[in-house]
């Protein structure tokens, strides 16, 4: 009997150690950990959240007006779906304007601007507006700020942010709370309530050179008078473009001919000036070619006149451009030897049909409800 009994007792008494130790186990280390791990779980799904439904909101807007800040001033830019924009942009540092419609650009901006670009005619870019190609600037505005190409490049961004840092809220100025969300080429800010909004991103997230833009781009969603309004001011817009100059194409021209005529008896000479151009790059169906000709006309004994002849004609073509200067003649007998030297310089021009764009422009923005 003694010998059954302290078997007995040995085995309870395993069996309650056990027991006891499992209990401790469970109660006191696993339970509050598990809790602690699912609440940031949690707080990264809702930030996630409101970072994918800001952009899924903003890639079915009919358009966004964006917002940069330069050297103190507010620079505004309108983007519709389709791509037609007008407004500013901070690009390196300046301050340019832009308009763009059916794929064109068209920059308004300083000597300073082209000069950085290594333009030999700066100053000539600068006293008009100018089409150019997109790959002149950073990025192309009319693919990557439309709503949905914006929405498609914060989408790639977003897969270089860390998904396991705990989420990082602040406070607006007016104290709107957004998500902070550091990703590899900038910062994003949204929203933190429904409905999810984008307030701000880093340009440099657009392409590889888009931090030329600057630091911050702000976003501003439209409504009906904002469309109306955007409308107004592109109309207002390609009116003001004139004949813009052409930065995609070059021009040269050959000298050909050049004729002087002379009337002794009142001292004019016409210098008639014949000028070949020869155009590479750009759309020949929708340039033409500006020419400026000079003519330094001299007389042995009545010194020198310089006049000067423009002309607009097609690319590739041949034209006689004239120019005129008047002497002193003394009233007497005499002979005068006379001589020109021309010299031309030509730049091309875009031909902008600003009634038919504009009959395209009102399409797009009925469409839009503006």
């Amino acid at each position: 009997m003694r010998a059954r009994m302290a078997i007995g007792v040995s085995v309870l008494t395993l069996v309650t150690v056990a027991l006891l130790g499992g209990c401790q186990v469970a109660v006191t280390g696993a339970a509050a950990g598990v809790s602690a791990a699912q609440e940031k779980a949690d707080r990264r799904a809702e930030e996630r959240a409101a970072v994918e439904g800001a952009i899924q909101s903003l890639a079915i807007q009919p358009a966004i007006i964006y917002h940069a800040t330069f050297n103190g001033t507010d620079l505004g830019l309108r983007v519709t779906k389709g791509g037609t924009l007008e407004g500013l942009l901070p690009i390196d540092n300046q301050s340019v304007q832009v308009v763009g419609f059916e794929g064109q650009l068209y920059v308004a901006a300083s000597a300073d601007y082209w000069k950085a670009r290594g333009s030999a005619t700066p100053d000539a870019f600068a006293k008009r507006w100018t089409r150019v190609d997109s790959s002149d600037l950073p990025a192309d505005p009319a693919a990557v700020l439309t709503p949905s190409g914006l929405g498609g490049r914060l989408t790639r961004a977003m897969a270089t942010a860390d998904q396991l840092i705990e989420p990082v809220r602040a406070k607006l100025a007016d104290n709107t709370e957004v998500y902070e969300v550091t990703t590899a080429t900038g910062v994003l800010k949204v929203t933190t309530s429904k409905p999810y909004r984008l307030v701000s991103f880093a340009p440099a997230m657009l392409a590889p050179n888009g931090k030329a833009f600057g630091a911050e781009m702000r976003v501003e969603q439209v409504n009906a008078e904002t469309v109306r309004k955007f409308h107004e001011d592109l109309d207002t817009a390609v009116g003001a473009l004139g004949t813009p100059a052409d930065s995609v194409a070059q021009a040269s021209v050959t000298i050909t001919d050049n004729k002087l005529d002379c009337n002794g008896g009142n001292g004019s000479c016409v210098s008639s000036v014949s000028v070949d151009n020869a155009v590479v790059g750009g759309d020949p169906k929708s340039s033409t070619v500006h020419i400026a000709m000079t003519s330094v006309v001299s007389a042995d004994g009545l010194g020198t006149q310089t006049c000067t002849g423009e002309v607009i004609t097609a690319p590739n073509a041949s034209v006689t451009i004239p120019c005129s200067v008047k002497f002193a003649v003394p009233n007497k007998t005499a002979q005068y030897k006379v001589t020109s030297m021309p010299s031309a310089k030509a730049d091309v021009l875009a031909t902008v049909d600003a009634g038919a764009v504009k009959q395209k422009i009102q399409q797009e923005f009925s469409s839009l409800g503006g």
